[in-house]
């Protein structure tokens, strides 16, 4: 696995990684991943996988947030380096490229190293230039359309590409040669933790006081909606909406709280693993302010949905596909007037419904697992690597 990230970081992307991995691990492959000089190797690291670093030539790169920076061109070559060096010593089965930077060394390996006959699987977690303009770059029209270039023959280079969000295979399929773009969805990360069943138990205590909790687990930076949550927060406010809010992410430096929120906001930064199950158990209802429009996915929503909290979150594909349509129809807010009438909804909500909405929402997350895509992994890269050893055979025969 190709990861041009400073893996482990404990975000979206890297829980993607990580569980992707650990559960092929699970089923008997062995995975290396190969990312940044920068990360924590993760608690529970599977004896299947190994994590290969590159080089700290870029000490002073200690960047463990979303988004571009230039820097990151130099990181990506030594990244390219270190996949060299690996592939030439043992070249392997599949070369799985994690985001478009991924995908492109992964290409590059290929096509100059002893491993031409590896299948090349793409995994891509967002689209390359809307969330580049989302951070603040690529301004100037000219830039802009180079780089949707570089993004559209990036979609062209793998066998395969693996998608996190149903919102990105129309763009993908206009961009590959055939429409063969497959959404693989996200899992609930607490799975593993088996906390639903204590957390959603009718005598479990969330809180010492009678104020409903909303919980918004995520970056900090714009794309993530960040911005918007505190344009709810002040709404409710002024609509006289009584609850508490929890804002846990990171990084802390990019969160600046407006002061009309501070009193009824607590921001818990940074984030890991154990800190989100024992803040999900303080919670009812959680949060996903990011536009739908962002194509990215959303595994903090499938987290909120398995810790059987009641949810509320924007329009987008992502969204309506983890819910499911059902749902949708009651949890999906258009604009942030309808996401706080929703939320006041679900507040005032009867218990009785409330306890039957709780189960409709954890019984439509367990319908998502990890082994389930590591299933659907695998039989992809047997699928690739059969093909790719009968084009082998064909040409050696010729």
């Amino acid at each position: 696995m190709i990861a041009p990230t400073p893996f482990y970081s404990g975000r979206g992307t890297h829980m993607r990684i990580f569980y992707e991995a650990t559960a092929l691990a699970e089923r008997g492959h062995h995975v290396m991943i190969v990312t940044y000089h920068i990360g924590d190797n993760p608690d529970g690291l599977h004896p299947n996988i190994t994590i290969k670093r590159i080089n700290r030539l870029l000490f002073w790169y200690t960047k463990r947030s979303s988004g571009p920076n230039w820097q990151k061109i130099i990181l990506d070559l030594l990244l390219f380096f270190k996949v060299m060096r690996i592939s030439i010593r043992k070249p392997p089965d599949v070369l799985h490229c994690h985001l478009h930077e991924g995908i492109m060394i992964g290409w590059m390996v290929k096509k100059t190293s002893l491993c031409r006959n590896s299948c090349l699987i793409g995994d891509l977690h967002g689209p390359l230039v809307a969330e580049m303009r989302a951070h603040g770059y690529l301004r100037f029209h000219p830039v802009q359309k180079f780089f949707k270039w570089i993004e559209k023959t990036i979609h062209r280079m793998p066998c395969r590409v693996f998608l996190s969000s149903p919102g990105l295979k129309p763009h993908m399929d206009e961009d590959r040669k055939t429409p063969d773009a497959t959404v693989l969805p996200d899992a609930p990360t607490l799975a593993d933790d088996k906390i639903s069943e204590a957390m959603t138990a009718p005598d479990y205590s969330r809180h010492t006081d009678d104020m409903p909790c909303v919980v918004y687990t995520g970056g900090f930076t714009p794309d993530k909606g960040i911005d918007t949550l505190f344009e709810v927060i002040a709404s409710t406010i002024q609509n006289g909406l009584s609850c508490r809010w929890i804002v846990a992410g990171g990084p802390a430096r990019l969160l600046q709280l407006p002061t009309a929120i501070e009193k009824s906001v607590t921001v818990i930064s940074p984030l890991n693993k154990h800190q989100l199950v024992d803040i999900l158990k303080c919670a009812d209802i959680g949060c996903e302010p990011k536009d739908g429009a962002t194509f990215q996915g959303s595994g903090k929503l499938l987290n909120y949905m398995y810790a059987g909290l009641l949810t509320v979150c924007f329009d987008g594909p992502a969204q309506r596909f983890y819910l499911g349509e059902k749902l949708a129809s009651v949890l999906i807010a258009k604009d942030i007037k309808q996401f706080c009438d929703i939320l006041s909804y679900l507040i005032q909500m009867p218990p009785d419904e409330k306890a039957m909405l709780k189960n409709r929402i954890l019984q439509r997350a367990k319908q998502f697992t990890w082994e389930q895509s590591a299933r659907q992994l695998e039989h992809c890269y047997l699928e690739q690597w059969g093909k790719e050893r009968k084009r082998k055979s064909v040409k050696s025969a010729l």
